[in-house]
């Protein structure tokens, strides 16, 4: 119960830090370099040290979550992972939309437990999984949450 509740407020902090990070000027830098790389460059960005600043981010909370992995497993090798789970969370950034913290939080919310109720349905799983894909790929391609932009507001009479 310790350790849940230590994972708990680690997963609060860091989406916190998040958060806080994403109204920074780096998070500015960060969703301009993703959305175009040549305009972040036009706008003056040193795009290499955005990049290895997103890297380092995302590398060091993906170590953080691999101390807590390792701690519930007690061994940890490389057939821990499967392609199953590859696939469970490239379908979870997909189901979620990139860039929404809160659909990401929701499809693997969803992704998880889904699987556990449709446990008679489980030779189907990967199959469900793909037709999944493929549905939100042509349904909404953004995501179950999509992210709105805070910014300027257009002028009367100007065409986007």
């Amino acid at each position: 119960m310790f350790v849940y509740l230590i994972l708990f407020f680690v997963v609060w902090a860091v989406l916190f830090i998040k958060h806080r990070l994403v109204k920074m000027p780096i998070g500015r830098a960060w969703e301009a370099l993703r959305e175009d790389e040549i305009a972040c460059r036009s706008l003056g960005l040193n795009h290499v040290l955005v990049k290895l600043s997103a890297f380092m981010l995302g590398a060091s909370t993906a170590g953080l979550a691999g101390v807590f992995f390792a701690s519930y497993q007690g061994f940890v090798n490389p057939s821990s992972f499967t392609f199953f789970e590859s696939a469970l969370i490239l379908a979870i950034v997909v189901l979620g939309g990139m860039g929404s913290t809160l659909g990401v939080v929701l499809a693997a919310f969803c992704l998880t437990v889904l699987p556990e109720i449709l446990r008679e349905f489980a030779e189907y799983r990967v199959l469900m999984f793909g037709i999944l894909m493929v549905v939100m790929m042509i349904w909404k391609p953004r995501g179950i949450v999509r992210v709105t932009r805070t910014g300027f507001a257009a002028r009367k009479g100007v065409t986007k």
